[in-house]
């Protein structure tokens, strides 16, 4: 605990040090001489967040979990470094306390809940921006569209981030294109971390037109991921008003996943040929809001794993409870298809309340357990009480059924068992 104030303790001091160094009436000898401003406009920023977390799933022989953890994040924004207009950089570092540890992994009697105790360097990166086109190099969140697959893991305490090398363009009108290759993930724990050669990065490649405003996005994109898959597809949505503030939004994607076009830290290639394909429609109204979605996982079709997203936020996905987590991120061999049905409402003075009902049921029979999975009931209601302060509260009820496998022979079945979580958080920031 100790190295971890320490540890925390230095990303404050950059951050103190920044105002030293903003080129304001004090600045440093050293800058006096060398004629140049280091950095200038510094915003620093925090966050705490304390949550309670609770875990209880039948038929393990483990304990509840009970988890009071706290995470601590302190970063710095610099408008100007080096006085180059248009060269910034972030610096961000993320403690993550365990006050109350009656948890897995911290103890292992205990339900799992991934939150482990850490400290981390979550974001070291410099942005240099020319005309309508941004280049990016270090370690920093990356949130593509929806984190359908790829994104930060916010929800967990210690998020997703990714060394990158990217340059992202809008020089023509209505026109957005990513390309970056991955040289570095850190997960939500270490366990996930991996990192790659730099001739042997995964690639992404992200283009989105907006063809209408509002009303139409088409998006292409190719996730080549190192040592995983090759995911290719494509996406439309938007939203059409009806009036009297009435709003219909939409949502069509399909992708195909392939072989990964590289292997770095694995002996042979993994041989993968499925796909995927998600609709969603919508609606809201003075407040009111409800959606339906569908989401198929292709299965493995005989080959080495089905459809997955393993660097997806995948807890915004597939129910709260997580249980589908296994799958999605190393593919059901028998495929999954899965509705969501959700509703609620929300006032900025009375806050968001939402209840969401999940099945999800596998695309081939599997052997001996058929093809029923199980359901979940997701709850939340969240309430910004401050400027700065914002209230959580959430839970999820998976009533398991037959469960589902990860290979063939369904050595591991996964999802048989009924799971409650729920969640207290407060979430404050400067």
């Amino acid at each position: 605990m100790k190295g971890k104030v320490l540890s925390l303790g230095a990303a404050a001091l950059l951050a103190g040090g920044a105002f030293l160094l903003s080129g304001s009436a004090n600045v440093s000898n050293a800058q006096d001489l060398l004629g140049v401003t280091f950095i200038d406009n510094v915003k620093p920023y925090l966050e705490f967040r304390p949550r309670f977390e609770y875990v209880d799933q039948e038929n393990t022989g483990k304990k509840d979990a009970k988890a009071l953890t706290v995470r601590t994040k302190i970063g710095v924004k610099i408008g100007k470094v080096l006085d180059v207009p248009g060269l910034s950089a972030v610096l961000e570092a993320i403690d993550v306390s365990a006050v109350v540890d009656e948890y897995d992994p911290q103890r292992t009697k205990y339900e799992t809940v991934k939150d482990p105790a850490n400290t981390r360097l979550t974001q070291a990166y410099i942005a240099y921006t020319f005309g309508k086109t941004t280049f990016v190099a270090g370690r920093k969140y990356v949130a593509i569209d929806d984190h359908r697959f790829i994104g930060t893991v916010n929800w967990r305490q210690m998020p997703q981030t990714f060394g990158v090398l990217a340059i992202v363009d809008n020089t023509i009108p209505n026109l957005n294109v990513l390309l970056a290759g991955i040289y570095e993930r850190k997960g939500i724990v270490d366990a996930l971390n991996a990192d790659w050669k730099m001739d042997k990065m995964p690639i992404i490649l992200d283009v989105n037109y907006q063809v209408v405003p509002q009303m139409l996005k088409v998006k292409g994109f190719a996730y080549l991921i190192t040592d995983v898959h090759n995911t290719l597809g494509v996406k439309a949505s938007g939203k059409v008003g009806l009036g009297n503030g009435v709003t219909v939004s939409y949502l069509g994607e399909y992708a195909k996943q392939t072989d990964p076009y590289e292997k770095d830290n694995l002996a042979q290639k993994p041989d993968i040929d499925t796909d995927y394909y998600r609709v969603k429609v919508g609606a809201s109204a003075m407040g009111f809001f409800a959606n339906v979605m569908y989401t198929y996982f292709g299965d493995a079709g005989g080959k080495d794993k089905g459809f997955s997203t393993p660097l997806a936020t995948l807890h915004k996905w597939d129910g709260w409870a997580d249980v589908m987590l296994t799958g999605a991120a190393k593919g059901f061999y028998y495929g999954m298809k899965e509705w969501c049905v959700s509703a609620g409402y929300k006032n900025p003075a009375l806050g968001k309340v939402m209840v969401a009902y999940l099945t999800f049921d596998a695309d081939k029979t599997q052997p001996g357990i058929g093809t029923s999975i199980g359901s979940e009931v997701d709850l939340l209601y969240a309430k910004k009480l401050t400027k700065r302060l914002s209230f959580l509260a959430k839970a999820a009820m998976y009533n398991g059924d037959n469960g589902y496998c990860i290979d063939s022979a369904c050595g591991t079945v996964y999802g048989k068992n009924d799971v409650t979580k729920y969640w207290l958080q407060l979430d404050y920031k400067y």
